[in-house]
């Protein structure tokens, strides 16, 4: 029997075809193990082969909180055609936020380098001069109040480069952070670790042009449970992705998956 994991993982493939599988991964999933990273998609891709030999590949990553479009290789030649066109840039990514406050204009580009830096807290990216140049792309698509009454505003973000957490960086530089991000955005209130996600970021879409003489595949993530309040508020009104309560299981007692006081650094989200 697969693991509870495993048969939401299942339940969550969006697309499938001989080359590559969409997941739309659930929020408080990582993508790789770590020391202390019990739950994560790579140990259930065997479960993922749906027939074909060997077992699939990540193609990228999320970070753990980040729900939405996850790209597998279904074999070899798949991986080194996808590294291809990410390498190239071919590979479009749209990820959707519900942001603190009300963005001023409803489309724009914040153009800010990237750098690491090292606290008390751990590891973390932040805008910095001496950074690496990273660019990122804003839509807004809605407007709201949160339950409180504060401004917040739903965007849709595209990554013009590919830095560690840099949409999150990006929208909290700018004095927008995401909802619910528990590393960024909290002034000087420290990390919270090892608790249930709250972070209001999906990878709504991704866009592969597997093959030059055919349409590309295009496919939609439904977002999370969890980002229906800010959504809602901002005027979405379409479907939401069933909650994976198997990946609950990792919050609290002896099979926590806190990381020891670290962020995963996984993705450009």
């Amino acid at each position: 029997m697969p693991h509870p994991i495993a048969e939401d993982l299942i339940a969550s493939v969006l697309h499938r075809d001989s080359n590559v599988i969409v997941l739309n991964k659930p929020p408080g999933l990582a993508s790789h193990g770590g020391p202390k990273t019990y739950f994560h998609v790579d140990a259930y891709l065997p479960d993922l082969k749906f027939g074909i030999q060997p077992e699939p590949t990540l193609a990228h990553r999320l970070d753990r909180d980040t729900a939405g479009c996850l790209l597998l290789c279904r074999h070899p030649k798949s991986s080194k055609k996808i590294t291809r066109l990410f390498t190239e840039k071919l590979i479009g990514k749209t990820y959707w936020a519900v942001v603190r406050g009300a963005v001023a204009d409803d489309h724009g580009f914040i153009d800010a380098p990237i750098g690491k830096t090292n606290d008390e807290s751990g590891w973390r990216m932040l805008v910095h001069e001496d950074g690496q140049p990273s660019k990122t792309e804003y839509q807004v698509l809605g407007r709201g109040k949160d339950e409180a009454g504060n401004d917040i505003t739903w965007l849709a973000l595209t990554p013009h480069t590919g830095r560690t957490h840099q949409l999150r960086v990006h929208l909290d530089h700018i004095g927008h952070p995401v909802l619910g991000d528990p590393f960024y955005g909290r002034g000087d209130e420290p990390p919270l670790f090892g608790q249930p996600p709250t972070l209001m970021l999906l990878s709504r879409q991704i866009v592969v042009p597997f093959h030059a003489d055919r349409e590309p595949v295009v496919v939609d993530a439904p977002p999370p449970e969890l980002m229906r309040p800010g959504l809602s508020a901002c005027g979405y009104v379409g479907d939401y992705a069933p909650h994976a309560a198997s990946v609950d299981a990792q919050y609290g007692g002896d099979g926590s998956d806190a990381e020891g006081g670290q962020e995963s650094f996984e993705g450009d989200d």
